[in-house]
């Protein structure tokens, strides 16, 4: 059989928190490249560079605050694959469990991934809810929970039904 191919699409608070990101961290970079472009004008060309150097780091951290975006998830031989923009994990899916999550733990996992009104999409968390657990989200309307044994892994696939579904039949 060949892969299965289930793509994440943002949405719900992980797509809010990506735009909150982005606007205060291009904001920042615009407002030191105004700062730099001002301060050259009034002939200080050392504090102009130095504000250049400034804008710098909230374009940088931008450009990687999506590294760990999921893109899609692979089901295929017996091991599932998380594609995300700049790395890929490999996850072996003999004897797992999985299952949607309930509303009630959607909401608790929401508001342990959410801070300062950015929702991380990535991450490992200890949950009191759920246990120890990496979280690999796009939507949390669409949550999975992928229980490995010695991993937990929350997935949010864009048709968590049909994920389902190919994992109890690639499982058996």
């Amino acid at each position: 059989m060949s892969a299965v191919r289930f793509p994440c699409t943002p949405g719900g608070a992980v797509l809010r928190g990506r735009l909150r990101l982005r606007w205060l961290l291009v904001g920042l970079t615009l407002l030191m490249i105004v700062v730099a472009v001002l301060t050259w004008v009034a002939g200080q060309r050392w504090p102009a560079v130095f504000a250049l150097l400034v804008a710098a780091v909230p374009w940088t951290a931008w450009r990687m605050s999506g590294d760990l975006d999921t893109f899609w998830l692979d089901v295929d031989k017996g091991y599932l694959t998380i594609q995300m923009r700049r790395r890929r994990e490999r996850f072996p899916l003999a004897g797992a469990e999985a299952r949607r999550l309930a509303p009630g733990e959607i909401e608790h996992l929401e508001r342990l991934a959410t801070s300062g009104s950015v929702t991380a999409g990535t991450g490992g968390f200890d949950s009191q809810l759920l246990g120890e657990l990496d979280l690999y989200a796009s939507d949390f309307a669409n949550a999975v929970l992928l229980d490995l044994g010695e991993r937990r892994l929350v997935v949010t696939p864009d048709d968590p039904e049909g994920l389902l579904e190919t994992l109890g039949s690639r499982l058996l």
